[in-house]
Parts: C-alpha cells; structure tokens; sequence
C-alpha cells in the first residue's frame, strides 16, 4: 500500500496461489479506495480478469471475505450480466468490459484504482489496455495536480483523483 501511494503505477508479481487476486481488493478497500467520502480515492476499485469465469468466481470469493453480499460492496460486470450497484467499491470484470468503459469514458472517471489481473496472458485487449491506460494515468496525474493548486477551479462537482494502476502476473 506504500508503493501505492507513491506511485500510480505498480507491477506486483506473486507465485500462482498466492491471494494476488483476492488479498489486494481488500487491502485496497481498507486503504479508502472506493470510498466516497476519501478525496483523491473516490471512485471503484476495478479488476480485470481475462476470463467471465474467473471475473464471477473471483468477485464472490472476495464478498464472501469481506463478509459482504455479492452486489453490495463487491460485484461483477461480464457480457449481458451485472450485479453492479452504485455503492459498490469493488468491481470485477473482463478486460472487453473495461474497454468497452474506455470507449465510453477515456479518463475512467468512476475508478480511483485498477487491477489489470493475469497481465501474463497477453491478449489484444491486455495490450491494448496497458497502452490506453498508462497514458489515462498520466492525464489523471496532471488533472489532480492542477485542481490542488490553490486559486484553482473547481470543475462543477468533485474532483476527480488520481488514477492508481496495478499490473498484476505470476511471472
């Protein structure tokens, strides 16, 4: 959580088996991203899987942890299914949701973080993604910047942080 908050990009390796997946949403959800009321941590946590299995099983493995309802803090987004509320902190989904998302919204506005989980899969929408979203992460960058310098204004509602990118691979 430390090099998180340094920097707004991090690669986390870890062996196969070893809670990446699980573990990190909620050690994000306890840090205050996805909190509504967190300046510069508004906006939900979300982790792309490449599979719609593993988006679904994952995301019921983490509300079950969290001791939450699927659909409440913790939910999913696959093709033509969603348990998406809008006081959801953690969403799980696949990475063609998260691109269709982009094509929507480039700046991603409703996340403070992502999790591009299983990078070592490449895939065309995995590098499409990385390429897309290192350059969002540096636009976010800026953006929060220039809203803290004093004299600045404020853009008609609150302000839109950082966006936290986390790259995560078993190799």
């Amino acid at each position: 959580m430390e090099s998180l908050a340094q920097h707004d990009c991090l690669i986390l390796c870890g062996e196969t088996g070893s809670g990446k997946t699980t573990q990190l949403p909620q050690f994000l959800v306890e840090a205050g991203y996805g909190h509504p009321d967190a300046p510069g941590r508004r906006g939900m946590v979300g982790v792309t899987q490449p599979r719609r299995v593993a988006a679904v099983a994952m995301a019921q493995r983490v509300s079950h942890e969290l001791g939450d309802e699927l659909g409440g803090r913790v939910a999913y987004q696959i093709r033509y299914e969603s348990t998406v509320k809008p006081d959801c902190r953690v969403k799980f989904m696949t990475e063609g949701i998260l691109m269709r998302e982009v094509a929507q919204d480039l700046m991603l506005s409703k996340y403070s973080c992502l999790v591009l989980d299983e990078a070592h899969e490449r895939g065309v929408n995995t590098d499409l993604l990385l390429g897309i979203l290192s350059r969002v992460v540096r636009l976010r960058a800026q953006r929060w910047q220039q809203q803290q310098q004093p004299g600045a204004e404020a853009s008609g509602g609150a302000a839109v942080g950082p966006l936290k990118l986390v790259i995560m691979s078993a190799t």
